[in-house]
């Protein structure tokens, strides 16, 4: 089934983050699992990140799909590359965003499943 109709929010700041983000739901939330929290394509302009934060009653799995991140895994800094996948499990934390000084979007690929029961 093709899905045309998506939800787009932009998010300012987000988790005390900087910059304005564009967040493109693939599906509206009557059309996927009652466990699936999030599943959208992120979009980060330049100077755009997305503050630390920890995850409770959810995971986070991010792939990024263009540009370069800086991501803060549980305090542990790193870039990540188109291609790369990172996985925050529930009761960890972490935070990303475009690198500093990025002239491009950063496009992200972000899937959030609740584990709460």
């Amino acid at each position: 089934m093709l899905h045309t109709e998506k939800k787009i929010d932009k998010v300012f700041e987000r988790f005390n983050g900087t910059g304005e983000a564009t967040i493109e739901h693939y599906f509206k939330e009557e059309q996927i699992a009652s466990n699936i929290a999030l599943y959208a394509k992120v979009t980060m302009p330049p100077g755009t990140s997305f503050g630390y934060h920890t995850h409770t009653g959810t995971s986070e799995t991010i792939v990024v799909l263009k540009g370069v991140a800086q991501l803060n895994d549980d305090g542990v800094i790193c870039q990540l590359y188109p291609g790369d996948v990172t996985h925050c499990p529930d009761g960890h934390s972490h935070s990303i965003g475009n690198i500093p000084g990025a002239t491009e979007d950063l496009e992200l690929q972000a899937l959030i499943v609740k584990t709460d029961k």
